[in-house]
């Protein structure tokens, strides 16, 4: 098939860039300065909520090792403890 559409496609586009370009500073709520301040305070508020989980994920996967022993030990104690009252059951019952 071929694009019969001579050029017309990009002009299209740049003029609808421009037009939404002079849109959005006539109708911007603030000037370039209060806005790039409020950007900036609110990445450095993320910037710092990520670090923050950053924290929170090491101090996890630190703990996850010790967690994971106890849980461990708990599930052969209650499975030795089980098995010792099956086998003194056992021995009641012959």
């Amino acid at each position: 098939m071929a694009n019969d559409d001579n050029g017309n496609g990009l002009m299209t586009f740049l003029f609808g860039a421009a037009v939404g370009a002079a849109a959005g500073l006539l109708l911007a709520p603030r000037s370039g300065s209060e806005t790039r301040e409020q950007l900036g305070d609110w990445i450095k508020e993320r910037r710092e909520q990520g670090e923050g989980l950053l924290d929170k994920i090491k101090d996890l996967k630190e703990r996850i090792p010790a967690k994971k022993n106890q849980i461990a030990a708990a599930l052969k104690a209650g499975k030795d403890a089980y098995y010792a009252g099956q086998a003194k059951e056992d021995s009641l019952n012959v």
